[in-house]
């Protein structure tokens, strides 16, 4: 039975960071939007994409997405949210209290000089 050493931090950069790289390996997201101001009493960290509140509860995740035609919104929506937890929770070690999804725009499908 091993011991614990000390204490491990993550980082609110790093947390951001885990939960682009995991928004952008999400199939169906096209890119990352601007994101609302989040309001709490909470610290909250934001960058490109995401925000992430940090609380006693764990760490509250907020995203905005732009996805691409045709998909279906609800289910790009849910692997984004298990991704993200998936990945603070396995990299990071963090409690997620939640993933907050917005898509705010649909891609428009591009015109080529072939096709209109």
């Amino acid at each position: 039975m091993s011991q614990p050493l000390g204490h491990v931090t993550v980082a609110a950069p790093v947390l951001l960071a885990l939960v682009r790289a995991a928004l952008r390996e999400t199939p169906g997201v096209v890119r990352l939007a601007d994101v609302p101001s989040v309001q709490g009493n909470t610290l909250v960290f934001t960058g490109p994409g995401a925000a992430v509140a940090i609380g006693a509860t764990g760490v509250h995740v907020t995203c905005a997405l732009v996805v691409a035609p045709g998909v279906r919104l609800v289910q790009v929506a849910a692997t984004a949210q298990a991704a993200i937890a998936a990945a603070l929770r396995e990299l990071a070690g963090v409690d997620v209290a939640a993933v907050d999804i917005s898509i705010v725009d649909v891609a428009a499908i591009e015109k080529t000089r072939d096709h209109g």
